[in-house]
């Protein structure tokens, strides 16, 4: 699976699923992948091979030090635990 697959896979199911405002999730599937395309391209490259070697939990913490205020909102978390629910 590509990490094109996941994120539509993601963003289709988001739209699909009746929240209230699905843009929020949305907007935090766009902050995941842009601190991964920065930071970690390996894993926008080879998706499967890299999350499936790293702990979730290790995995939010690794992300959470590149945002500004070094913390992951719940939007954030929720996209995190969708693209480990795909892989």
């Amino acid at each position: 699976m590509k990490w094109l697959q996941i994120k539509e896979s993601i963003s289709e199911d988001l739209n699909n699923r009746n929240l209230r405002n699905p843009n929020i999730r949305l907007n935090a599937l766009e902050n995941i992948e842009e601190i991964l395309k920065k930071h970690f391209p390996e894993y926008i490259q080879q998706p499967i091979e890299h999350f499936s070697k790293i702990d979730k939990v290790k995995f939010r913490s690794g992300i959470a030090v590149f945002k500004s205020n070094g913390k992951l909102n719940s939007a954030e978390k929720s996209i995190i635990n969708e693209i480990y629910y795909r892989i």
